[in-house]
């Protein structure tokens, strides 16, 4: 059971009901989730995180669709149910094969895609471990053709899951219904 209540759009005010108008529709769902309507609570907060997704998840360098598994591979480390779930969704609805979000779930080192390999293992050890990040780490991204904005992006992507974890854990939010369509 959670313990911060959503507060559906019917009883949010309307700053919290223009940030979850702005989050489900960019983000292609079909409705506003728990996780925004949760914060809906706070118009601020609210607005600071759609902020937030929208700059580091849904815009960028790097596509969106790499982003969504980073998320993936940070929440099933980190342990948090919610956005494990919701994350893994978000790649199913932007066509990610079954077996790319399966090398996330099950082992990433494993992945073929040797690039996006290093870059979600980049990721992680960004989430988990930052003072780790040494200039062996900037190297290997380096020698798959990144570039220092994309490379920027990936420690925000990093920064950004931790964030989104620990507001999911934080209030013991429950996965979204609507996520078990994708």
């Amino acid at each position: 059971m959670s313990h911060i209540s959503v507060l559906r759009p019917d009883k949010a005010s309307r700053e919290a009901n223009q940030v979850y108008d702005e989050f489900y529709r960019r983000m292609s769902f079909p409705a506003p989730p728990n996780f925004i309507m949760t914060q809906g609570h706070s118009p601020t907060v609210a607005r600071g995180t759609w902020d937030l997704v929208r700059n580091i998840l849904v815009t960028g360098a790097i596509p969106r669709w790499k982003k969504e598994l980073i998320f993936v591979a940070i929440s099933k480390e980190r342990q948090c149910r919610y956005c494990e779930a919701a994350h893994i969704a978000c790649c199913r609805m932007l066509g990610v094969e079954t077996g790319t979000i399966e090398h996330i779930v099950r082992d990433v080192t494993a992945m073929p895609d040797i690039q996006l390999r290093d870059m979600i293992l980049f990721s992680m050890k960004c989430a988990l471990e930052p003072q780790s990040v040494g200039p062996a780490d900037y190297a290997g991204l380096r020698q798959h053709g990144l570039k220092e904005a994309e490379i920027v992006e990936l420690i925000a992507m990093a920064g950004l899951a931790v964030y989104a974890n620990i507001i999911a854990d934080a209030t013991a939010m429950e996965p979204d219904e609507m996520f078990s369509a994708f």
